[in-house]
């Protein structure tokens, strides 16, 4: 975004000066050439703040997005655990019991 930037400022100030040196008292062509070009690079201006606006939006939704994604994955990471350990203690007091039950038989 910053050598956009650049680039649309040096384009600008070559611009100006093409313009300033083309201004004289009489309203010629030249003149009217410089007035067109300030009309070009105040468009240009505007046009480069749009973008930048547009971009700051996007990485803001973008953000939220991952954000929310982060959060619901983290919410299933936590149940798939939950669910694991449950799985895990089950298997451990099934285990007990079957040793228990071996152990009376002998």
């Amino acid at each position: 975004m910053k050598k956009i930037l650049k680039q649309v400022l040096l384009i600008s100030a070559a611009m100006a000066v093409l313009a300033l040196a083309g201004c004289d008292n009489n309203q010629g062509t030249m003149q009217t050439a410089g007035e067109k070009m300030d009309n070009v690079i105040e468009k240009t201006g505007e046009t480069v703040k749009d973008a930048g606006g547009a971009v700051k939006n996007a990485a803001k939704k973008t953000g939220n997005a991952v954000k929310g994604a982060a959060v619901t994955t983290g919410g299933a990471v936590k149940d798939a655990a939950e669910k694991t350990g449950d799985a895990v203690t089950g298997s451990k007091d099934n285990t007990s019991n079957i040793n228990d039950a071996n152990t009376v038989k002998k």
